[in-house]
Order: structure tokens, then C-alpha cells, then sequence
């Protein structure tokens, strides 16, 4: 009897709320299920670790003098390190009207442009502060140092890093979803910001998507480092080493698709697939995709590249596992193969013939043969599959028969897989 009227509950709010999935975030009868899904989950994406990785690699500039600060100048002015920028790119500046996998291939690089230009063109202008770069960078900059402040403190005390940011997501999702000109005074996460907007199509951000993303960006990048070839064989420095600045400012946000392509979470999460096939809110559909995304980030992916070199792949906030070390080399590997092609158009005038750097990446087809854990969502013959249990990241059955709003009510109660008594391999 109790079954019965719980599960005519369930559905009835599942009639309900599919009816209103297209309104505004502010709307009922969905504000509340939204509010409380991110208030348990979060939506975090290792900005730091993007940060970290950004300002490992080394820039090149001779026979141009290198800027003395180390930080590239950006068309507007704006002065930011190589990480900072890969940090930003995507996840906090953007453009919600061009996905660059959602454009056609022949303008994919100009809704890359698009993306850049919310961060590297958009000029300083205190009367729209929700889309000046200047005053977010500084926000977003501070916050940022903060948590890096408490990140260093938990770590002295013996927590984590990813015991650090699961505690703390929360928090941190509500705090940029305020500098990014979101909230009320009366709740911290409706309306939405940019940053959750963003996040709510971030299909550019997984495989096979972040790829095509990050191709578009990085071509952009080439183009404007044989521009600066031109002006260098013209001798006109100045505007070579203009256009040397821009080429690697926008590499650094193409940089942004290509390390998220690294991250295990986004390798094989099928976000294009879970947003367009699930009648929620988008932001509803990013939960449900980061059930996924958080749990491949936990427990890490066995992959291989076309080298045959194998190893073990993590995710967001997992780079300083004790395990994670031949992956975060990897990582910085590939991403200096990426600025040293800049570097090398910007001295030839021509670009590659190939993109050497894709060689490394792991082969996502095959992952799922690679003695993994079942992924939690997989796409196969146009449906949309979910694994039968789902908190068993070692239920190796799927089904198309399941409700999206049902999971999240799943989740709310039972919390994420991934707990210590499913997590040896990462707290081991």
C-alpha cells in the first residue's frame, strides 16, 4: 500500500514537473528540486587544477622580448598568467547561444571566437559588471585565493584535496553563482548566474565534444600565430608580439576542451546525449550528467592511447592522488605539445599537418573494455541507457526504462556511489 502511494507520488511530480521544464529557474514546481539538488552535489570542475596545469607549461618567445610579468595581454588590456586564462575559459566566460559542437563545422571557429571574445575583447565597463572581464577576473581571482588559503590549511591538517572539495562544493557553487550576478536575498543559488548557465550546456566541455571544441580554438590560435610570423618577417615587433600575445592567450582557452578531454569524469559521460534526451530544466540534466561526471572522477579510468602507452586516468580534484602522478605528467605532456605548435607556426608561417598532440590522448573507444567499473550512463542504438543500480558502480546491467526525475529523488536520498565502502581504489 505504501509502495503503491509513494510511487503515484513519484509520478505525479514527474507529470508536473516535465510540464514545466522549459520555464525560468525561478518558476515552480521545480525551484525547489533544483535548489536542493545543487545545494547537495554542487558544481565544481577542478578550476584550480586547470590553474596548475596552465602555469607548468612554458611559453616561448624568442626572437621577441617575453613580457616581464610572465602574463599574457589579452586585446582588451586584460593581463592574465596562461592558467588563469585555461581556468576561465569555458566554465566562467562564455557564450550560452554558441556551443562551438552545436555550430556547424564551418563555423565552429567562429563561435569559438565568440567564446574568447566574453573574456579577451569585452571591454572594461563598470556599468554592466556581469560582463566585465575585468571585474569578474578580480572577483573570481579573490575567491579563488581564498579557497586556495583553506585548501592549504585542510591539507596541513591532513584532509585531501578531494575530501576538501566535496566538503566545500556547495559553498563554492553558491559564491559563483553570486559573483557571477546570480542569486537573491533570498537564496544564493536562484536566479542563475553566468556561471550556472554556462554550466548548463557545457557540452563542450565532455568527449567527443571537448575535441571539437578544442580543435576550432587551437586552429584560431595557429591562424593568429602566422599572423604574427608576418608582422615578425615585416619587422614590425610590436604588432608581432600583439599577435604572438593573442595566439597564445586563445590556445590557453582552447587548453581549457583539451585538459578536460584528460579528466576521466569527461571521457565517457554522454552530456550531449543526457541534454537533450531528458525533458528537465538543463540544469536538472548537469546534476544528472555530474552523477556520472563525479563518480568517473572517483574511482578513475584504466585508458591507453594510440602508442600503446597505458595508465590510469583520474578526475576533477584527483590530480594529487598518490596514484595520479604518471596521468598529471601525461596532462602537462600533451598540453606543451599544444603551445609548442603555436610556437612553432609563429616561427614557420605554416600550420601542421596534424595535430601530433591528439596521438596522446587515450582511445575513448575502447575504455570500456579496459577492466573498468560500469559507466553509469551509456548511449547506444539512439537510447539512452542507465545502469540498473545506482550506487553499484560494479552492476554491469543497464536499462532504457528509467525517469530522470526519479534518479535525482534517488540521490537526494541515498547520496552519491562512490562511498568509502565502494571507494578503495582512491582512499586506499
Amino acid at each position: 500500500m505504501f509502495k503503491d502511494i509513494t510511487g503515484c507520488l513519484l509520478m505525479s511530480w514527474l507529470m508536473v514537473i516535465s510540464c514545466y521544464a522549459s520555464q525560468s529557474e525561478s518558476s515552480m514546481p521545480h525551484r525547489q528540486l533544483i535548489e536542493t539538488s545543487l545545494e547537495q552535489g554542487g558544481i565544481d570542475f577542478g578550476s584550480l587544477e586547470h590553474q596548475r596545469i596552465g602555469n607548468k607549461v612554458r611559453l616561448y618567445w624568442d626572437p621577441l622580448t617575453p613580457p616581464p610579468s610572465g602574463k599574457l595581454t589579452l586585446p582588451n588590456g586584460l593581463q592574465l598568467s596562461y592558467g588563469e586564462i585555461i581556468m576561465y575559459a569555458g566554465d566562467f566566460f562564455g557564450n550560452t547561444s554558441k556551443v562551438i559542437s552545436s555550430c556547424s563545422p564551418d563555423q565552429q571557429e567562429e563561435c569559438f571566437y565568440s567564446q574568447f571574445s566574453t573574456l579577451g575583447l569585452t571591454a572594461d565597463d563598470p556599468n554592466h559588471p556581469c560582463s566585465d572581464p575585468f571585474l569578474l577576473t578580480t572577483a573570481y581571482g579573490s575567491h579563488f585565493a581564498k579557497i586556495q588559503e583553506k585548501l592549504d590549511m585542510a591539507q596541513q591538517k591532513g584532509q585531501a584535496e578531494w575530501d576538501f572539495f566535496k566538503e566545500y562544493s556547495s559553498d563554492n557553487t553558491k559564491a559563483l553563482n553570486r559573483i557571477s550576478c546570480g542569486g537573491s536575498f533570498v537564496s544564493a543559488l536562484i536566479p542563475f548566474g553566468s556561471y550556472l548557465k554556462l554550466a548548463s550546456v557545457n557540452m563542450d566541455h565532455f568527449v567527443p565534444d571537448s575535441l571539437t571544441a578544442y580543435k576550432a580554438g587551437h586552429n584560431a590560435a595557429l591562424k593568429s600565430a602566422i599572423n604574427a610570423h608576418k608582422y615578425l618577417q615585416k619587422n614590425q615587433n610590436e604588432k608581432a608580439r600583439e599577435a604572438l600575445h593573442l595566439a597564445y592567450a586563445q590556445n590557453a582557452f582552447a587548453n581549457h576542451y583539451l585538459t578536460d578531454s584528460m579528466s576521466s569524469g569527461h571521457m565517457r559521460t554522454p552530456r550531449r546525449a543526457v541534454h537533450n534526451t531528458i525533458a528537465l530544466p538543463d540544469i536538472l540534466n548537469l546534476v544528472i550528467a555530474n552523477f556520472m561526471h563525479d563518480e568517473d572522477s572517483r574511482y578513475g579510468l584504466n585508458v591507453v592511447n594510440s602508442r600503446g602507452i597505458a595508465w590510469r586516468a583520474f578526475g576533477d580534484h584527483y590530480l594529487k592522488h598518490p596514484d595520479a602522478q604518471p596521468h598529471y605528467e601525461m596532462i602537462l605532456k600533451i598540453t606543451q605539445m599544444s603551445v609548442d605548435a603555436v610556437y612553432t607556426a609563429f616561427l614557420t608561417g605554416q600550420i601542421p599537418d596534424e595535430l601530433e598532440e591528439l596521438a596522446w590522448l587515450p582511445d575513448y573507444s575502447n575504455i570500456d573494455s579496459l577492466n573498468n567499473h560500469a559507466p553509469l550512463f551509456k548511449w547506444e542504438d539512439g537510447h539512452l541507457l542507465k545502469r540498473v543500480k545506482n550506487h553499484d558502480p560494479y552492476d554491469y546491467h543497464w536499462t532504457k526504462y528509467w525517469s530522470g526525475l526519479l534518479m535525482l529523488l534517488d540521490f537526494q536520498i541515498h547520496g552519491k556511489s562512490g562511498s568509502d565502502s565502494h571507494n578503495e581504489r582512491i582512499s586506499g
